[in-house]
């Protein structure tokens, strides 16, 4: 009996259909499920992959940005620390400024002070001697005005050097105006240095030639001319030429103390080596040498600054003075219009007041 004619009905249906197509649906359907099977179990195996990659990125996205958020968190936190210690470093700055800045004007003003008390007290000294020359050389000639000037010389240099024999040269005498024989502590003779003042309106080369014939008629040692003009070739107030030195009077007493220390060392220096004058040649040789000259006129230049320097406080503080002596002055003077505006009203019944007459009176 062949297979292929078997029939059997259809469970589904109820039609009638041979085993062999039966058989054969059977199989292709089972085939179809399992099919399906498969595909739903890769599909659930890439939805998980993908949603597990889904998490997983998700998480990465979660921690960068809380890592950025911790990195913003300490770079403000760096930058406020940063503003905070630059603020306090500016600070402290500040404060060691402030302490310097007082420090220096206490120091400046002290020194001012014991400058002025100083200068004062040699104006005071002097004011005695020089006060009524002073006054009356405005108006005088030329010739007294050179008297005062070469008796301030000779003043400053007595009180300066007290140990030295500061001589004036008589008028009518024949040689320098001011003769200083220098002398040490014990009273040894060191050498002698001729001054020569000059109160001038011009310079004349003459002068230079004059005095090198006193200082050759007196065997002295060094010529000194102290003048109100300069020679036109110098370009500082000390100067040298042709052997003699050449200064304005401010810088009369700076170079007093640079020759006459310069005589006491040749002086020391021929004590020590007596008859061996080479040294003590050469020395003096220095003393009127172009190095020594160019060490005063350093000098100079830094006297100069610091006397610029002092003037300036000077009268900065002179106009504060005047300030308050104008302030004081206008108060009395104005008590004084009115007590006298009172006492006009009262008659000679209004009590006199102490003091107020003479303030008055020099009105």
């Amino acid at each position: 009996m062949n297979d292929n004619n078997l029939k059997i009905n259809c469970p589904h249906c109820g039609e009638e259909i041979s085993i062999q197509d039966a058989l054969s649906h059977q199989v292709k359907k089972n085939i179809s499920e399992q099919a399906k099977e498969q595909a739903k179990k890769e599909m659930s195996m890439e939805l998980k992959y993908l949603k597990d990659e889904n998490e997983k990125k998700d998480q990465e996205l979660e921690q960068t940005k809380k890592n950025e958020l911790e990195l913003r968190k300490e770079k403000n936190q760096l930058a406020e620390e940063k503003k905070n210690f630059e603020l306090e470093k500016q600070r402290q700055i500040d404060e060691e400024r402030e302490k310097i800045r007082q420090q220096t004007a206490k120091e400046i003003l002290e020194q001012q002070h014991f400058k002025i008390a100083e200068k004062d007290k040699q104006i005071d000294g002097m004011k005695k001697q020089i006060e009524e020359l002073r006054i009356k050389s405005e108006n005088s000639s030329q010739q007294l005005q050179g008297e005062v000037q070469e008796l301030d010389l000779e003043i400053e240099l007595k009180k300066l050097f007290p140990t030295d024999v500061i001589e004036e040269i008589k008028k009518g005498e024949k040689g320098a105006d001011v003769r200083q024989i220098v002398k040490t502590q014990k009273g040894n003779i060191c050498g002698t240095i001729l001054w020569e003042s000059k109160r001038t309106k011009a310079w004349k080369d003459d002068f230079v030639s004059k005095l090198k014939e006193d200082l050759r008629a007196e065997n002295a040692n060094i010529p000194i001319i102290v003048t109100t003009v300069m020679p036109k070739e110098s370009n500082s107030e000390i100067y040298s030429v042709s052997g003699v030195w050449v200064c304005t009077y401010s810088f009369a007493m700076i170079l007093a103390e640079l020759v006459r220390q310069r005589l006491i060392e040749v002086a020391r220096e021929k004590f020590i080596i007596k008859n061996q004058g080479t040294k003590a040649e050469d020395l003096y040789s220095y003393i009127m040498g172009h190095e020594f000259r160019g060490q005063v006129e350093a000098l100079v230049e830094t006297y100069m600054t610091m006397r610029n320097e002092l003037d300036r406080e000077q009268r900065a503080f002179e106009t504060i003075w005047k300030r308050r002596e104008a302030q004081i002055e206008k108060m009395v003077k104005s008590t004084a219009r009115i007590v006298g505006s009172i006492s006009g009203k009262a008659g000679s019944e209004f009590p006199q007041l102490k003091g107020l007459d003479l303030l008055d009176s020099g009105e």
